[in-house]
């Protein structure tokens, strides 16, 4: 049984004409997430917090990293325009991995800590270039027909490289504090075989696409089935482009949608990031603090979610997204009210049961987040909807690390122009009760909107 389904992960079980490509990016998808998982704010936030002694400020920039790169996706589509792709991308991960090389040499002490938080800052703003680049690369080179198996192969790789790579790099880190140095070098060294595999895929139709992005009439126009490069119809007449405005002004399902998303999404981010700050807290001094720290930050919910994928894949394929979120829904309140009670203990081990809900919660949302827009947009406005969703995922990302450290730990007595703020010493744990009520405002907003749309299609059909 795991003999067969290792098979499907061979260039041999792939289409012909996609294995060249395929063989290439295997060798990327299983060495580069290596550096990406020491990158992830379940890591690089413990290493910041326990040997860098970075503020609370500093650590909620580190974890808000990932999320609010996002928003660098659309400069980066924009600079790749009329250019080659892969060698963007190749230097976006060569780049990368120069700030690993940079984070294994950082002083401790100031300003190696402030140091540390730019080099996370800039590095996560390459790997959003990375991700919105690489779809070019999916599209060109797998049919469509395979192609979100293909990827959902990578996936895989990746997720398991996130879950495991780190616990074991900082298994060594507690035998040896400094350890961190070398680690991050030799995952740079190995992941830079996959930035040179990556470097030799040939783009198909890479001639004829910068033919078309190079015209400065080409514009996405609506057809009803994607053009054989792009969606470009340079020739068509112009119209007035939509905007984020415009879509969430005349698709009223869409635009609640994104409200309940918005919602739902920042109690799980601001739990998240509380929950890592408390981790961090509760492990001090204890045995193996650094592996204990991954373990439940990020090897359980990523391991979790990488086993759940299929599951939820298969129960996507059958219904509406917004149904969808309605059962994923259950799984974030679970979660967030787990963390609230296990907290109440102190007891950090038991972190781990709320962890494997969160988990599973997260195997549905990966697939609902590059997903799910396409059950509201039809081809022609695929990308703005995909971008108005990673625009808001961005908003949110920068906002709840903040709030979820202020709501954590407070803050002292403040002096802004005009207004003095008085201490405020938090409501610790209790951030997670907040957390709960957001996620049940957020579900009952998806049954509404699930209703909603079940009854306009059943209005539709007859």
């Amino acid at each position: 049984m795991l003999f067969g389904s290792l098979k499907h992960f061979l260039p041999a079980s792939q289409p012909v004409m996609a294995r060249p490509s395929y063989a290439r990016e295997l060798v990327t998808a299983s060495t580069f997430p290596i550096a990406v998982a020491m990158l992830e704010a379940g890591v690089i936030g413990v290493l910041a917090k326990k040997t860098f002694h970075v503020s609370e400020f500093e650590l909620a920039t580190i974890m808000a990293a990932p999320i609010y790169a996002n928003l660098t996706s659309f400069m980066w589509a924009m600079l790749a325009r009329g250019r080659r792709k892969v060698p963007i991308i190749g230097a976006l991960q060569a780049s990368v991995l120069l700030f690993l090389i940079v984070i294994s040499f950082l002083p401790t002490v100031r300003p190696g800590p402030s140091m540390l938080v730019a080099a996370v800052v800039l590095s996560r703003c390459a790997l959003a270039g990375v991700v919105t680049l690489r779809s070019t690369v999916w599209r060109q080179n797998y049919p469509e027909a395979c192609r979100a198996q293909i990827t959902g192969r990578f996936t895989v790789l990746v997720s398991l490289a996130i879950a495991l790579g780190p616990l074991i790099g900082f298994f060594i880190q507690d035998l040896s504090p400094d350890s961190f140095r070398w680690l991050y070098r030799v995952v740079a060294v190995i992941a830079a075989v996959g930035v040179v595999s990556f470097s030799r895929i040939r783009l198909r139709g890479e001639k004829h696409l910068l033919k078309y992005e190079r015209r400065p009439t080409a514009k996405p126009q609506p057809h009803g089935e994607p053009g054989h490069v792009y969606a470009f119809e340079p020739d068509s007449k112009p119209r007035k482009p939509h905007t984020i405005w415009t879509i969430l002004r005349e698709d009223h399902n869409y635009r609640w949608y994104m409200v309940w998303q918005f919602v739902g999404g920042m109690a799980n981010l601001v739990g998240n990031f509380a929950l890592i700050s408390l981790i961090i807290e509760l492990t001090a001094d204890i045995e193996y603090e650094y592996a204990v720290s991954i373990l439940l930050t990020t090897t359980i919910p990523m391991a979790v979610a990488m086993l759940t994928v299929p599951a939820w894949a298969r129960y996507l394929d059958r219904i509406h997204i917004t149904r969808f979120r309605t059962r994923q829904g259950l799984f974030w309140i679970v979660a967030q009210f787990g963390y609230w009670l296990v907290g109440l203990t102190g007891i950090v081990g038991l972190f781990a049961l709320p962890r494997v809900v969160d988990g599973a919660s997260r195997g549905g949302g990966m697939l609902a987040w590059n997903l799910g827009h396409n059950d509201f947009a039809d081809r022609r406005m695929v990308p703005l909807y995909m971008g108005i969703h990673v625009t808001l995922t961005g908003v949110r990302g920068f906002l709840a690390p903040y709030l979820a450290v202020t709501l954590l730990y407070g803050w002292t007595p403040t002096a802004i122009p005009g207004l003095n703020l008085p201490a405020f010493a938090g409501i610790g744990v209790h951030v997670f009760l907040v957390t709960t009520v957001l996620a049940l405002i957020a579900e009952v907003g998806f049954i509404r909107l699930s209703n909603t749309v079940e009854r306009e299609d059943t209005d539709a059909d007859a």
